[in-house]
């Protein structure tokens, strides 16, 4: 299934490929993420950003396909920054994950 998160704001513009057999998100070659990544001491994870985007991105474009466990983490990834992934990654339609699995 195919789920996007779209930030005007950040320019943002990243497509995600859910499997919900196996539950992984695979964030597709020629996404866009954030240029930047949050650091602060609420969110703990952009030293983990930063190690995951090391070698896969390159001037904000994903160069290959990028697999997480997590609609979370696939979602910080993008975001640069602590994101819901049930609420941020939606359908083609505007809806979110969250509603897509009730």
């Amino acid at each position: 299934m195919k789920l996007y998160i779209n930030r005007k704001k950040s320019g943002v513009e990243a497509t995600c490929d859910y499997n919900p057999t196996d539950g992984t998100f695979v964030v597709l070659k020629g996404s866009k993420v954030s240029a930047e990544i949050a650091h602060s001491e609420k969110f703990r994870g952009a030293g983990s950003i930063e190690k995951t985007r090391a070698g896969v991105v390159r001037d904000q474009i994903v160069t290959k396909d990028v697999v997480f466990k997590s609609a979370s983490t696939s979602a910080n990834f993008v975001t640069g920054a602590s994101t819901n992934g049930l609420e941020a990654w939606k359908d083609e339609n505007g809806v979110s994950l969250k509603e897509l699995r009730k």
